[in-house]
């Protein structure tokens, strides 16, 4: 809120000798939307906030919209993560030596992939790279680990088959029939610096292209049988291996349509059999901050995993708009603070992500027919009849207007570029 006062027992760099050159936190991935929540609840509490993004992930005239934010003390423009990851590091290291940085916080899969290697050299520094260890992020990363994991919990999965050819395809239409899903066991590799998301395939045509472009990737293929169900996640926070924190929602539409960044969720007590799954999964694991459980139910609404995230998820402005300030709890954490715990919050709270709903309006009108698609007149309806009934958008706050202004000039210049070359 403007003016408020920092929370007790929070200094900023410049009251603890680092002058107004020293920065407390930097946060990368600042195109994320939970780079910017993270910016915001930070800098109210009286840090300085640093917001760094890799030069590849946004258009030269339209620089992430955190970076308007008045909680954003300075920003960085970085080499790109997924084809530079060595000079990325590079400048990221030389950014917390100058500036006497105390943590470095990347809420994106390539970041944390790209910076991973490099933890003690800012341990050296007396900065924390505020992830999971590399054991944790190592199972949690590859699909095909987690499920390992899952089926010795006794935790239900989609029905599943590796896939690196057409008679594999063709094992996977007997097992559960199209349509199914095909994914990569990882989202990101490196090798040819694109992430790449599960689809949704009716035919075999469509499989075989998916797999050939997923393995193309350098990653590994899973056919999956199709769950259609309600989608649930939890936000979980653990320190020493206790839970100290969690959030549910339901995420109502993504972004794409299947495995996509939600643009429109609320917040849910969450099912008991959900909760338990997920904290045995991130247990087992090895978690140790913030990581997002997902789950989706099937016809007969079965919950079943889908993945798990060791990092910020998509969802934390809802996160926070309910009660449970993840931020916080890792700056307490990688300052070696008591972090306090959160054992309840608010349901039933709505947060949209205005650019990302769009985008589903669009997408769904191309999609029509397909699963997780409906018609366009009851879409339309739905996208318009939202703005009744959500009271918080990402992006858009009261107190810090210039990323909301930011990002709908944003959703402006991609809709122009879209229209000259569709």
């Amino acid at each position: 809120m403007a003016g408020a006062a920092p929370d007790e027992g929070i200094r900023s760099a410049a009251e603890t000798g680092g002058g107004r050159a020293g920065y407390d936190i930097l946060i990368l991935d600042a195109m994320n939307k939970q780079s910017l929540a993270s910016a915001r609840r930070l800098g109210r509490t009286g840090l300085r906030v640093a917001l760094g993004e890799s030069v590849g992930q946004f258009h030269p005239g339209s620089p992430p919209s955190s970076f308007a934010s008045r909680y954003c003390a300075r920003t960085l423009t970085l080499p790109e993560h997924t084809t530079d990851t060595g000079s990325y590091a590079t400048e990221v290291v030389s950014f917390v030596r100058d500036h006497r940085v105390k943590v470095v916080l990347p809420t994106g899969d390539e970041s944390i992939t790209a910076l991973a290697p490099h933890r003690e050299r800012f341990t050296e520094l007396g900065c924390v790279l505020a992830v999971a260890s590399d054991a944790a992020l190592e199972i949690a990363n590859d699909k095909v680990r987690t499920l390992e994991i899952a089926a010795k919990l006794g935790i239900d999965y989609p029905r599943s088959v590796e896939v690196a050819d057409v008679a594999e395809l063709r094992k996977a239409e007997a097992e559960f029939g199209y349509p199914f899903v095909v994914k990569p066991t990882v989202s990101w590799t490196g090798k040819t610096g694109v992430r790449v998301a599960p689809v949704e395939v009716i035919n075999e045509a469509e499989a075989l292209d998916a797999t050939t472009r997923f393995l193309a990737t350098g990653a590994g293929v899973l056919a999956q049988q199709l769950a259609t169900g309600r989608r649930e996640g939890v936000s979980l926070f653990i320190a020493d291996g206790e839970v100290l924190a969690h959030c549910g929602h339901v995420a109502h539409r993504t972004s794409p349509a299947l495995g996509g960044a939600s643009a429109m969720r609320e917040s849910i007590e969450v099912p008991a059999e959900i909760l338990d799954a997920a904290v045995r999964l991130a247990l087992a694991i090895g978690m140790e901050g913030p990581c997002e459980v997902e789950f989706r139910r099937d016809a007969s609404g079965h919950p079943l995993l889908m993945e798990i995230n060791p990092r910020l998820a998509g969802t934390l402005e809802n996160a926070i708009r309910s009660g449970v300030d993840f931020p916080l709890m890792i700056w307490q954490w990688a300052t070696g603070q008591p972090v306090q715990p959160v054992r309840a919050y608010r349901v039933g709270v709505r947060t949209r992500w205005l650019h990302g709903d769009l985008r589903w309006l669009v997408e769904n009108r191309q999609r029509i027919g397909r699963p997780d698609s409906m018609p366009a007149a009851r879409a339309a309806w739905t996208f318009i009849s939202e703005f009744a009934r959500t009271r918080y958008y990402d992006f858009f706050d009261r107190d810090d207007m210039r990323p909301g202004l930011a990002e709908m000039r944003y959703t402006a210049a991609v809709a122009i570029r879209r229209s000259r070359h569709p």
